[in-house]
Parts: C-alpha cells; structure tokens; sequence
C-alpha cells in the first residue's frame, strides 16, 4: 500500500512540476496581457494540433513571445497541423486556467505558408478525406482518420441524441484496431519479435500524427502500447495498471488534459471495458451468440462508468445509447479498415481509395439510418438532476455494480438496486419533456455565460445572436458548440458589460451580416467602442427605433421596446424584441425595467402558439407582473450567474412568473438551454451546470 501511496505523490509531484514549467513557457504574461487587451498582432506561428473545431498554434517569433500557445479559429483559413506562416492575428483572452495563453481569429496572411515536407502526404491525405462528399463517406472519414468537418449540423445531432458522437473521436478502439491490423499483416511474414515490435508500434505512431495530436487519441495509442508490449514480451499485464501508467505519463507531458471531459471519459470508458467487459461477456454467452455478447458487453461497461459525467454534462442519459451502440458496433471495426487504407491509397491512387471508401460507405450507410431512426424516437433522454446528490448517487451506483459483476455476490447486487431505486425516487416529475441538448430540434437557446446575456435564435440555419454576454470564451465555446459560423443579426440591446462584454469572443472567425444596436444617446466609452468594433467587420449596423420589422428564415422579428432619448437609463432604453414563427413566439426583454415594460403592454397580442419569454435583467425585482400575464408565456428563461451577488433572479421575478402559470428555466442551475416545438409542445434541453 505504501509503495502505490509513493508513486501516487510522484505523480502528483511531476504533473505539477510539469504544469510549472509548460505555463511560464506557454503562457508568457507578456502575451496574455496583449490578449486582454485585444490586441492587433503580427507573429510566425505554426499550427501544432487541432482541438475541436479550432487550431493550436505556437508562436515562433514576432510581436508576441516565442513560445506562446493560443487557439486559431479554424473557419478563418484553410491551415492543417504542420502549417508555418507569418500573419496579424485579433488576439482576445483565454480562460485563466486553460492551456491557452490567447484566443485569435486569423485577419491577414503576410507570408507564404510552409509546409513541412515530411507532413505533405499527410496533408494529402487529410485533403482527400476532406473532400468526401454525403453523410456516410464523410462518415467514414471521421471514423478512419477522425475528420468530421464534412457531416451535416442534423446529422451531427443525431449521433449526440443517440451516444455515438464517440465514434468520429479517434480513441481506444481505433489503435487496437490499426494495431490489430499491422500485427495480422506482419504476421503473414517471417519476422523477428524485435523486428515486428517496432514496425507495429511505428505504424501506430504514424496513425496517431495522421490523425492529430488530441488527448484520447495520445492516451489510447500510450496505453495500447504499454498492453501491445506487455502482451507480446510474453509479460502479463494489469491492464488498470497500464491505464494508470499512460494517463500519468500523457498528464505529465500535457497537464491540461486533467480538466478536460474527453480525457476523463476515454479514461473512464476503458477502465470500465478493461475491469467489467470480460465477466459480462461470460454471462452473456450463456444465452446469446458470442459475437453479441462480446458487443452489448462492451457497450454496458463504457457506458456504466462514463455514467455520471454524461449526466453531469446532458442532464440526463440517453435512453438510445446502448441499443445504438449495439446496432453499430460490428461495422466499426469494417469501416476503419477499409476507409484507412482508402484514405492512404488516395493522394497516390485516387482511384483505388474512392473504391475502398466507397465500398465502406456501405456499413457507414447503416450507422447514419441507426442515428437518424433513433434520435428521431421519443423519450430520447431521461431527464437526471445534475446536482450534488444526483451525482452522488450515480457515482455510488457506479461503484456497486461494478463490485457487483466483478465479486458476484449478491449483496451488492442488492445494494446496487436500493442505490437505484432510491436515485430514481429522487428525481420527481417533470412537467416539461426534456430530451438531449442541443439536437436537431431547438429553435432558441440561452448560452450560459454566467452573469449575463446571450440568446441565440435559430430558423433555416439562420442565426440571430441577442446579446453576447460579458466572457468572450463562454460565448465562443457556446457559438462552437452549435457550429455558428455566420450570425445573420447580432442585437446589442444596450452597451452593459454584461450584455456586449462577450463581443471579441462572439466575432472570432465568425461573419456578421446585420448588427441592430439602441438609439439611446450612451456617452459611454464602450458605446462608441462596441460600435466601432462591429462596424469594422463590415456588418450593416442600424440603430433601430421600435416598430422596425425583419425576418429569420420562419420568423418574423419587431422591435416592441425601444424608447430611445426617451428612456431615463440604458436599460430603460433596451432593445425589446419578439420573434414569432408559424409554431413558437418567442419574447426577449433585455434589461427592460418596470416603466418600459408597463409601456410595452400595447404590443402583447393574445395567441395560442407555445411561448417563451427571456426575462428581464435577470430576473431582477423590477419586473411589471401584468406584462409577464398578458404574455402568459408556457416557459421563461433566465439567464444569471451562479452564486452571483445581486440576488437574482429575485423571489419577486419568480413569485410573478409562478402567478402566471409559467415554467422557469435558469442557466446558474442548467447551464445552457435549448428549446424547440414539437407536435405542439416545447422540448427542452439542457446542458448541465457549469
């Protein structure tokens, strides 16, 4: 026990000795002070890895430190890892504890892009992935090699409604999969051990720098190392210990992959294959055909044990997930092969990879029906309290099973079905259909950007964006996460920090193409800068008096409030909207006070179409309780801070939502919401508390 106590505190020792020494390399002061600042920079930098939807790069030389790490925009050039140029770079701040020194959006090539001549098959290779076309080629490309960019916002969706967004992230799977593959080849040959060792892991090392360095990806190639090795030196090998080995390792070589979820959840998905896996394969094969039993074994042990951060991270589980997994799990290993090597063949034969990837499209043809079927099924998520004592359940149920199934002893079994019952009695009724976040289906959103606001509305793929919230990073991850590449109208309802604080985060490599703005007189130095900063991206901004109409793909949109110099304050003088469409209307009320909203009432019109209402500042007391009546809205959403020091929202807002019969949804204890009409009834979706 004391020699694993010693090797845990060396861990510790060198993870943080580790994060020392990478954070005063890769986060100078000097370059995270620039980037608070906003600043307008001209570096050499190269492209170093990827991270969902963004590049990493690192400072070479310039007007920022050699050495810095920031985060590129992707959407703003067409730049692959291995990438090395000169440009001018719009840096804004990086969260405090990321691994960051900068965010940037790309304004300006000055130099020529150099590519690595070791990395230009690889760049070949990635291009020709990059160039399928149709949801099951790109598919496979996001199976074989990791490239999603190409599947559809629908389809991506989909997946995520139904568990299988894990199969377009190169992990655990795909390296024992290449693995396998080379190992099965050089068999057919007389090598030698040694011989056959290094080809594999060589092969492997190859797959892993096709595919970019992302953090399942490294942990997954470590960790089959470590059990290839063991395996074929003729040791046995704990394969927990292996895991524990590779994670220490990966974490001392890149300390930020501990706050990282898609670090935890490979961690955790393969820990619950390695320990859980092989004694359910042995029950299951007992009444079932082993190649099923092996897959619903699988999937069961990777689901249990990444149970409580999923429900951490979608407020519930996915009802779909395991049947999902089942379905396609068998084509996976087919897929992997097959578009791998049509992806290496193509830069050289494109011919042979368009029909090697072709012919996967096949199995890749079945993944997509499964989804689509699937996600479009009722009842897709269970609805599960993302708090303390829901966490804590999931977590001792976790562990009970799991005891359960390894010991076989039926007090455990016994605890685990209390523990279930009793977490299951915990959650109540809820009145509201809630299904996965963010699906195909939600026509409104609140990003939780703590304390403020930012509401993004979506019609056709258009997108209005209504405030930005004060956090350029919160806004930006959350326009990612539903992949907002061009905001068709931006509202700033007034200039509070709050409210426009956010923009830099907001505009990065991303387009604006119409920007409504308050026409109250705000001598403020952020007015005029707001302003200025918006106009600078070629955006058509109006200042917009009330009465002034528009369309978003299905919805109308009016401005209802805008009292201009009428207005005693800036948030008297917000901008009030309504959205409405053939299904939903939609209210945003900004930081409207009492007096506005009272005045407000004469544009209220009776309706029988589900509503939702944004309340006002907060939900601050200064609330009129007949406007929230006459809206007589089916949900409200209030977007605020957690723990924040003004009280909000208000037991007074809350009394007067409760008076009028409506349903309130707060982002300090969901965490971004998503809303969407169907067949009459507003399904929300929420993505757990920050």
């Amino acid at each position: 026990m004391r020699k694993y106590l010693y090797l845990l505190v060396l861990a510790f020792s060198l993870i943080g000795g580790s994060l020392v020494i990478q954070t005063n390399w890769h986060k100078p002061v000097a370059t995270i002070k620039s980037a608070s600042e906003y600043l307008q920079v001209s570096a050499n930098f190269c492209v170093t890895g990827m991270q969902g939807n963004s590049l990493v790069i690192e400072v070479t030389k310039g007007q920022l430190q050699a050495g810095s790490v920031g985060r590129l925009w992707q959407a703003s050039t067409n730049l692959d890892q291995g990438d090395c140029l000169s440009g001018v770079l719009q840096l804004s701040p990086a969260q405090p504890f990321e691994r960051f020194a900068f965010l940037a959006r790309l304004k300006q090539v000055t130099g020529p892009i150099r590519q690595s001549e070791n990395l230009e098959f690889v760049s070949a290779v990635r291009k020709f992935a990059g160039s399928m076309r149709g949801e099951a080629s790109n598919l496979v490309a996001g199976l074989a090699i990791g490239i999603d960019s190409g599947l559809s916002e629908q389809f991506r969706n989909n997946m995520k409604a139904t568990g299988l967004t894990h199969l377009t992230a190169v992990s655990g799977a795909n390296c024992a999969i290449v693995l396998g593959l080379v190992w099965l080849t050089l068999r057919m040959f007389r090598l030698g051990r040694g011989v056959r060792t290094i080809i594999t892991l060589v092969s492997l090392a190859g797959y892993v720098f096709l595919v970019g360095w992302q953090p399942s990806v490294l942990r997954s190639a470590f960790m089959m190392s470590t059990v290839y090795l063991s395996l074929e030196l003729g040791r046995r090998v704990w394969l927990p210990a292996a895991l524990a080995f590779g994670s220490s390792i990966l974490l001392v070589a890149d300390p930020w992959m501990a706050i990282e979820f898609g670090f935890w959840l490979s961690v955790l998905a393969t820990f619950g294959l390695v320990m859980l896996a092989p004694r359910l394969v042995e029950k299951f094969e007992q009444n079932m055909p082993k190649w099923l039993a092996v897959g619903l074994a699988a999937t069961i042990s990777a689901q249990i044990w990444c149970l409580p951060i999923l429900i951490y991270l979608q407020g519930g589980f996915t009802t779909h997930s395991v049947l999902a997994n089942l379905l396609v799990e068998p084509m996976v290993p087919m897929i992997t092969v097959l578009g791998l090597l049509g992806f290496l063949a193509g830069p050289i034969f494109p011919w042979l990879g368009e029909v090697l990837v072709g012919v996967a499209t096949l199995p890749a043809g079945w993944i997509v029906s499964v989804a689509n079927s699937l996600a479009n099924s009722p009842i897709g998520l269970l609805p599960i309290g993302s708090d303390a004592l829901g966490l804590s359940l999931s977590a001792t149920f976790v562990i009970s099973v799991s005891i359960a199934i390894v010991k076989r002893k039926f007090g455990y079994t016994a605890l685990s079905l209390a523990i279930l019952c009793i977490w299951l009695g915990s959650l109540g009724n809820s009145a509201v259909r809630q299904v996965e976040f963010a699906n195909g289906n939600w026509q409104v959103l609140a990003c939780d950007v703590g304390q403020g606001d930012a509401l993004v509305i979506r019609s056709n793929n258009a997108y209005a964006l209504v405030d930005v919230g004060k956090d350029p990073e919160l806004i930006d991850s959350c326009l990612d996460e539903i992949h907002v590449e061009t905001i068709d109208l931006l509202v700033l309802t007034h200039f509070d920090h709050d409210h426009v604080g956010g923009l830099s985060g907001a505009l990065l490599g991303r387009r604006v193409s119409r920007a409504l703005i308050s026409p109250f007189p705000d001598e403020r130095p952020v007015a005029s800068e707001i302003t200025e900063q918006i106009g600078s991206t070629g955006a058509e901004v109006t200042s917009v008096a009330k009465g002034v109409t528009g369309s978003l793909g299905e919805f109308t949109w009016e401005i209802i409030s805008s009292l201009g110099i009428a207005g005693s304050s800036a948030n008297e003088a917000s901008l009030g909207m309504k959205f409405e469409s053939k299904d939903l209307i939609i209210y945003t009320l900004a930081d409207l006070n009492e007096v506005a909203q009272d005045i407000m009432q004469s544009e209220i019109f009776d309706s029988s179409k589900p509503t939702v209402v944004k309340v006002s500042h907060h939900g601050s007391a200064d609330q009129s309780a007949e406007l929230y009546r006459r809206i007589g809205a089916d949900v409200a959403l209030i977007s605020v801070g957690k723990k924040n020091s003004y009280g909000h929202p208000t037991s007074r807002a809350l009394k007067i939502l409760g008076d009028a019969k409506t349903q309130v949804f707060r982002t300090d204890l969901s965490g971004s919401i998503a809303m969407g009409v169907s067949n009459g009834v507003i399904e929300v979706k929420s993505a757990g508390a920050r």
